[in-house]
């Protein structure tokens, strides 16, 4: 009896010994550190010239407005922080194959019809608001959700944009990657146009009408003039954007080449084939465009209008930026957003 007990407490001696060894210890490994700089309070200003505080970096995201909400998702590279979107069909089918997680996010209204009971049941820890929304601040602070007013229009703000959003969601170095790779696209392209012997008159038409055409304070201007070409509604602006015009001010301009968005509501052979247009230089030479591309629209206030400026680019100056060239940045572009790449024929790109 004696024998056993004393076995008993050497198998005990012997059991606490093996769990002071290094390495033998049954306890759960500690978790690694929080990465501070996405614990710690975050204050910034939007371009409202709001004060901005979040607690941390916001880790669900809510937003009605595509181009807002595509920071998050090219910071990212997915759609995972998004917890509700509006118009995410208006992102046509790039997200389904880059960022599926997209399509799980909750439908929170769309443009300023938001529904708040839907938006409080998310628990987003941020919104993101372009700045036609402000109105729309005091009434998501009262049910405590911090926003963050956008205006994103040409490279510069939307530049701008990339560093605010990502300062929001600590995703710092990361903006700070992506501005660089659009300031490359841009400056490439300044290059190449500034060796141009000619440079064609363009304008760029809303998808909604065809007379309606892109002002001097839209994106698709700045992306004309720095590929080369020459924007003919230069100087005229208007406070809704899109500049109403009639039939005789276009067939006064002229334009050696038209272009209007992907998500237009009609085709290239309605321009070419309709009497009005008949007389105009774009018309008759049939340099009228369909802005690509098929999977986003390059010509949206959105990183990705880096490449509708490449696209630009190859369309005034093929003899300067080759379609392998072409093809090469938008490669490049996809890759380091979202981790693979895209066919012509996915894109809708032709020679």
């Amino acid at each position: 009896m004696k024998k056993s007990r004393h076995l008993i407490v050497l198998i005990m001696l012997l059991t606490v010994s093996l769990l002071l060894i290094p390495g033998c210890s049954k306890t759960e490994p500690t978790a690694a550190p929080a990465d501070a700089s996405k614990a710690a309070p975050i204050t910034l200003t939007d371009h409202a010239g709001r004060s901005v505080e979040l607690p941390k970096a916001a880790e669900r995201v809510i937003g009605t407005h595509n181009p807002s909400m595509n920071l998050v998702i090219v910071l990212d590279g997915n759609g995972k922080r998004l917890a509700g979107f509006g118009n995410k069909d208006m992102a046509y089918g790039l997200y389904d194959l880059a960022a599926p997680e997209v399509n799980q996010a909750t439908v929170i209204g769309k443009g300023k019809n938001i529904n708040m009971e839907t938006i409080i049941s998310v628990k987003p820890d941020l919104m993101l608001l372009p700045l036609r929304f402000q109105s729309q601040v005091d009434q998501l602070a009262e049910v405590g959700v911090p926003c963050i007013v956008l205006d994103v229009e040409k490279y510069d703000s939307i530049k701008d944009g990339l560093k605010l959003v990502g300062k929001a969601i600590g995703q710092d170095n990361r903006a700070e990657e992506l501005v660089a790779l659009f300031d490359a696209k841009i400056n490439k392209a300044s290059e190449v146009a500034g060796k141009a012997a000619t440079k064609p008159t363009v304008l760029f038409i809303s998808g909604s009408a065809k007379t309606d055409v892109a002002s001097d304070n839209m994106l698709q201007n700045q992306m004309i003039e720095t590929a080369g070409g020459i924007p003919v509604t230069k100087g005229l602006s208007a406070q809704e954007l899109w500049l109403s015009v009639n039939m005789e001010q276009i067939i006064k301009w002229n334009p050696d080449v038209i272009y209007f968005p992907a998500y237009a509501s009609y085709t290239v052979d309605d321009i070419l084939n309709d009497p009005q247009w008949a007389n105009i230089s774009a018309v008759k030479n049939k340099k009228v465009y369909k802005f690509p591309s098929n999977l986003e629209p390059w010509d949206y206030n959105t990183p990705g209008a880096s490449l509708g400026l490449c696209w630009t680019l190859y369309n005034l100056h093929p003899d300067l930026y080759s379609y392998d060239e072409l093809m090469k940045d938008v490669n490049d572009f996809y890759q380091f957003v979202y981790g693979k790449t895209f066919t012509a024929e996915q894109l809708g790109i032709t020679k």
